[in-house]
Parts: structure tokens; C-alpha cells; sequence
């Protein structure tokens, strides 16, 4: 049995528009006193890689068979043994998840260790919740009832995060980053530009194409922009963003209501020259990097409103903000009286979360739920919401209900239904649900899983008699 005390390995891998990175961790398996929930605990990190740049063809898709030797390199300086990984996340970002074939990339990584780590690409939100928790968590819950609000600033995109006592309490992302112009060796001759950046410059009167020489000011003109759109983000407001250009950047708006008392910070390859900065470091030539992060840097270390909290607000993990988040964070873990069926077979990747149900829902909500499912022949999820402990009553008639509604709808009996409850329940409500095993049904309840705002989840091989549990597509 898997017991409070117990050690696992978590790996993350962040690819993203610059660089891509590398990261594991030991942690122990511990029982949340408070929650009663079991939680990774006591991290200690065994692997980060230095950051390298991210591997692309001359024709600007992602290069996979290099990027296959780079992981392979990075798994074989983890362990020995890829087994012994018991979860993580590997995640493709920024312009290098609008590539045609990023798919291609996440396909690598689960051929190698999809057992253990789910892969997705072009998940912006989950992008931004990654970079705060990775990087502002901690923080946040040292700042009690204050917000902090984490801006991660790659190659690609700017994802905001919202969050107050260690949790997200709004996202968004928008497509400004450093590399939507690049430059040759001499850090003004343009060799690209994004269909971002040509909009930009068409929205602020530049003509600019490859092979230009690119001058100071139209640099100035171009970082500008940026900055007084990062700006409004900063503020909540989407001022920036509604011309047909800022439409055309804003993927995921960002509207929280901020609180009266919002702490700013950075993370990002952007956020961690600006960190390096503030300690005495200088900034690189653009020609470091060939792309506009040292003039992105520079700007908002300029701007009194983006640089208000730069000395007393500092994130933690900075540039692998994402790539720990993706270690430490991408995964939780299930209760220890799961039931599950002898047919589910696992791991259970790319399940949709269909919608959420409660103690109270009608026969005929449950039926129609399950009729979508069976258009999902790979498998399906449910969410069974509860604010309180149910009593063995209510178990037991939420069971029966959930049993009817499966004969009513004829799910197909091989078919995976996983239904997550964040309360102790899972055994005793499984049991009731298939009539102590008389109802022909390929049934998962995986109980005292938080609540994500999810479209996704997958369920990977159990660790003894504890499964984790990932979620992705975060709206």
C-alpha cells in the first residue's frame, strides 16, 4: 500500500518559443492534516537543466528529431530506470505550440514516458496557472488576503495570473512576447517577424520585412507598444486590446476584479532578466538572444506602474517558473479508496470532462449526460460536486441514481466512465453505482481530487493504491 511517507519522482519539460528546460524532484507522498487530503510535500530536486534553445528547422517548424535526442538526454541524466517516474507534465508553448507540428512533439514525449506525464500543447491557461504556481504560490500565501498578480513573459506569450493565499483566482494570455521579431547575429537586422508582429507594426505605421535593418527608434516604437498593453493588463483593463491589432493579441482576456491590494511580479525569460538585473547583473546584447527580451526587460523596468513591486514582491524559480510548475504542480494526487473496475485499463489520457453534477441531480440530467458519453467510445468524465460530506443515505441514493441513469442510457458496458469526487466517498459510492458488481459498467470514481475548471484529465498508473491525476485545457 502507498502510505503517508512514501517517495516519488516528478519530472516536468517546458517547451517554449526561446528555450526549452528540464526539471525533476523527489517528493514524499504526505496526508494534509488540515484537508485530509494526500499532497506532495518536502521537494527536492535531482535534475534542472540548463536552459537551451528550442530546436527548429529552417523552415521555423520544430526540429523533433533533435528534440528527441534532447530528451532523451535529459530523461537519461534523471534515471535510469523511466518507470520509476510517477508523474509531471510536459507542456509546448508559445509560438512553438502554433507550429504545425507541435502535436508531433507532445506525441515524443508520451511514446518515451506517457505513461507517467501528460503532454499537451497550446493550453494557455494552464500555462498561466503553471507560472504562478510555480513561481508565486509560495508568496501569495506569505502575503495573507493580498493579491498577486504573476505577468510570465516568454518568446510567444505574456500569461497573467491572478491568485490570493496560494490559489488562481483569474487567467488570461495574451501573444506578446520577445520573439515575434528575431535578428541576426548583429541585433538589428530582422530575419523574422510573426503574423503578430507584422500586425503590429502595420497597426503602428512600420514597414518592416526580413532583411531589413531595424533602427533604434522603430525598436522603441515597437517595445512601446508593448509595454503600455502590459500596462493594462497590470490594471485589468483591455484599452490595448480593442483595436483590431490588440483583438488580434488578446487570446484569453484578462478581467479579473483586482484587489484593493495587488502585489506585481515577473516570471518568464523576460521576468528572469529583469530579476538578474535588480542583482547586479547587465543585460545581455539583443544579439544573445536575437529577439526583443532584453528590450522588453528594459522597458518595463522603465515603467513606474510595472515596476512598482520589483524589490519587495520576488517570485520564486523565475525563468523555470513553468517548468517547476510542471513538476510540482501538474499533478494531484486521488484518495486511497478509489474504485475501479477489473476493465479499466490504465493510463486514461485525453478524457473529456463533460459537466458537473450533484447530490440532487434528477435521473433524467444524469441521462443526458451520459448519452454524450457514449459518443466518447475512448472514455469520459463527470464531476460530482458536494460542498459538504454526504451521509451513507445520500451515498446510497446518488448511487442508485447514477445506476439508473446508466440503464437508461445504455452505455456501452467496455466503455470508461471516470466520475472524480473531492470527498472520501469513491469506494462506497462505486459500489452502489454498479450494485455490488452486478451492473455491467467499466467504472472509476477517484475520490478527494480538488476541483480544477478543466476540460481534460488524465489518470495515470497507480503508485500502489494512490493514482495521479492531471488536468489540462483550464478555462
Amino acid at each position: 500500500m502507498t502510505l503517508a511517507g512514501d517517495t516519488v519522482l516528478l519530472a516536468g519539460f517546458d517547451f517554449g518559443s526561446t528555450t526549452s528546460r528540464a526539471m525533476a524532484a523527489h517528493a514524499r507522498l504526505s496526508l494534509n492534516c488540515v484537508t485530509g487530503r494526500m499532497e506532495f510535500t518536502q521537494p527536492e530536486l535531482c535534475y534542472r537543466s540548463e536552459a537551451c534553445f528550442t530546436p527548429f528547422r529552417d523552415d521555423q517548424q520544430l526540429d523533433i528529431e533533435a528534440i528527441g535526442a534532447l530528451l532523451d538526454s535529459w530523461l537519461d541524466a534523471i534515471t535510469p530506470d523511466r518507470d520509476s517516474i510517477f508523474s509531471g507534465g510536459a507542456i509546448v508553448t508559445g509560438l512553438a505550440a502554433r507550429q504545425d507540428n507541435a502535436t508531433a512533439l507532445t506525441e515524443a514525449v508520451e511514446s518515451r514516458i506517457g505513461a507517467a506525464v501528460v503532454a499537451t500543447a497550446r493550453d494557455p491557461m494552464l500555462e498561466s496557472w503553471l507560472a504562478f504556481m510555480g513561481g508565486c504560490a509560495e508568496l501569495s500565501r506569505h502575503h495573507t488576503n493580498t493579491g498577486v498578480l504573476n505577468l510570465d513573459i516568454g518568446g510567444g506569450t505574456t500569461n497573467a495570473a491572478l491568485g490570493m493565499n496560494g490559489q488562481v483566482m483569474a487567467a488570461g494570455c495574451h501573444s506578446i512576447g520577445a520573439r515575434h521579431f528575431q535578428f541576426g547575429g548583429d541585433g538589428t537586422t530582422l530575419i523574422s517577424l510573426s503574423p503578430f508582429g507584422k500586425a503590429l507594426c502595420d497597426h503602428i505605421g512600420l514597414s518592416l520585412v526580413p532583411g531589413d535593418t531595424v533602427s533604434g527608434q522603430d525598436i522603441e516604437r515597437i517595445t512601446h507598444w508593448y509595454v503600455r498593453a502590459l500596462e493594462d493588463i497590470a490594471q485589468g483593463s483591455r484599452a490595448s486590446f480593442s483595436s483590431a491589432c490588440g483583438a488580434l493579441h488578446e487570446d484569453c482576456p484578462f478581467t479579473p476584479s483586482l484587489p484593493s491590494s495587488t502585489l506585481l511580479t515577473f516570471s518568464g525569460g523576460v521576468g528572469e532578466m529583469i530579476y538578474a538585473t535588480l542583482n547586479g547583473q547587465d543585460l545581455p546584447p539583443r544579439a544573445l538572444y536575437g529577439d526583443l527580451g532584453v528590450d522588453l526587460a528594459r522597458g518595463i523596468m522603465a515603467s513606474p506602474l510595472l515596476s512598482r513591486d520589483l524589490h519587495r514582491a520576488v517570485p520564486a524559480n523565475q525563468g523555470r517558473a513553468t517548468v517547476y510548475g510542471l513538476t510540482m504542480h501538474s499533478t494531484d494526487i486521488s484518495g486511497a479508496t478509489v474504485f475501479h473496475s477489473d476493465k479499466i485499463g490504465l493510463p486514461l489520457r485525453d478524457l473529456p470532462i463533460l459537466g458537473t453534477f450533484d447530490m440532487q441531480t434528477p435521473v433524467s440530467r444524469l441521462n443526458n449526460l451520459l448519452t454524450i458519453a457514449r459518443r466518447h467510445p475512448a472514455g469520459v468524465c463527470l464531476r460530482l460536486a458536494s460542498d459538504t460530506p454526504p451521509n451513507l443515505a445520500t451515498i446510497r441514493a446518488t448511487g442508485e441514481h447514477i445506476a439508473t441513469a446508466l440503464e437508461e442510457a445504455r452505455l456501452p458496458p467496455e466503455l470508461p466512465l471516470i466520475i472524480l469526487t473531492d470527498h472520501n466517498i469513491g469506494h462506497t459510492l462505486g459500489s452502489y453505482i454498479t450494485r455490488w458488481g452486478t451492473l455491467p459498467v467499466n467504472l472509476m470514481v477517484l475520490d478527494e481530487v480538488p476541483v480544477r475548471d478543466a476540460r481534460f484529465v488524465r489518470i495515470g498508473l497507480p503508485h500502489n493504491i494512490v493514482f495521479p491525476v492531471s488536468f489540462y485545457g483550464m478555462s
